[in-house]
């Protein structure tokens, strides 16, 4: 007689519960991306997803809890983004992060929205705190801006965390307006890169100044 195998049961068992975990979350975000975070409720979502409200609290909990774990996963994912930056030049840095972000939100782009709309108004980002996504994405710009420092490609005339500050801006006004639907993913793309390049030429040296310039026409 041939038995079982208990392990094999259960990793399939957990494989099955991610998958459907995954797939309520998809809905999840489906609906707050179309019908918006009011129209979102737990029933909704039931029959979205093809579930009973009573799998949605065990696999992930109550409403502000499928809110919540939608939101953490897509910063999860966006870190993931800046943990594989490379420090090179600041085009080439730039461009690489970017070009990351926009691979990661078209995989999804109704998800990660919603995400970011749910998140916002939630109010679960933490823009304060030094562990939180938005301020590791301004460490991240200052270490790409020290770098060029060191490295030639900008004077220091600037004082760093100003520039960091309004080279992130850019992103952040960015990926506000793509959000809400008044810009699509190409021209997030586009509103990031001319507004960060235009902020390096600010106090980049001149020969690397003639060649951001040149790169924002080329983006225009």
């Amino acid at each position: 007689m041939t038995r079982k195998n208990p392990a094999r049961g259960s990793a399939t068992r957990t494989a099955n519960m991610n998958k459907r975990r995954e797939q309520i979350l998809t809905c999840a975000g489906n609906i707050i991306a179309s019908e918006g975070v009011e129209a979102f409720t737990l029933n909704r979502l039931a029959q979205e997803a093809e579930v009973t409200v009573p799998t949605i609290h065990n696999l992930i909990g109550k409403k502000s809890d499928v809110v919540k774990r939608l939101v953490d996963e897509t910063l999860i994912r966006v870190e993931e983004a800046f943990n594989d930056q490379v420090m090179s030049d600041p085009i080439t840095a730039v461009e690489t992060f970017i070009d990351q972000l926009m691979d990661l939100f078209s995989s999804n782009e109704d998800l990660y929205r919603a995400a970011f709309i749910a998140g916002e108004q939630a109010k679960l980002f933490e823009h304060v705190k030094p562990t939180g996504i938005f301020s590791k994405s301004l460490q991240l710009t200052i270490q790409v801006i020290e770098h060029a420092q060191a490295e030639g490609y900008l004077e220091g005339r600037i004082n760093t965390h100003r520039l960091a500050q309004e080279i992130f801006g850019c992103q952040r006004l960015a990926r506000h307006d793509w959000m809400h639907g008044y810009i699509d993913l190409d021209t997030y793309r586009n509103q990031v890169l001319v507004g960060m390049f235009i902020l390096f030429a600010a106090d980049a040296a001149p020969e690397f100044r003639n060649t951001l310039l040149q790169r924002v026409e080329e983006i225009r």
